[in-house]
């Protein structure tokens, strides 16, 4: 007697190798090369990347600034224009995040890297109203 499956299987015993079924609803099917993810969750997502990532950008180079030439290394040139203007850029582009987040959660958009817009926005104005409470004058 041969094994189920094999060529020369005479009782018409098939062995099942693999079982694909239909995708479900709202889940894309992996052949497709389509994302399980919303436009809106990644547009979310993408903002608040480019708006942490130019202010840590800008950040660093006013801490470098900082630690090589002191309190005058950072004033009044294009060190401090860059980080005043990553600043502007960067919370509006971290609000729009924020918003397209929510709308995104309230579709109920499963995706862990939906914590990223929905953190950003909120650690940027902590940082510019404590900036502006403590640190700058």
């Amino acid at each position: 007697m041969r094994d189920p499956g094999e060529p020369g299987d005479t009782q018409g015993r098939r062995k099942v190798s693999s079982v694909r079924g239909d995708p479900l609803p709202g889940h894309a099917h992996g052949s497709l090369g389509t994302s399980a993810h919303s436009d809106r969750a990644r547009r979310a997502v993408r903002l608040a990347t480019a708006a942490a990532t130019a202010c840590a950008a800008a950040l660093t180079l006013f801490g470098l600034a900082y630690a090589v030439g002191g309190a005058d290394a950072t004033a009044d040139n294009w060190v401090g224009i860059l980080v005043v203007l990553a600043l502007l850029g960067g919370v509006p582009a971290s609000l729009a995040a924020f918003v397209l987040a929510v709308l995104a959660k309230v579709e109920h958009e499963r995706w862990a890297l939906l914590w990223l817009p929905l953190a950003v926005f909120p650690s940027l104005v902590a940082f510019v109203v404590l900036g502006e409470a403590f640190w700058w004058e």
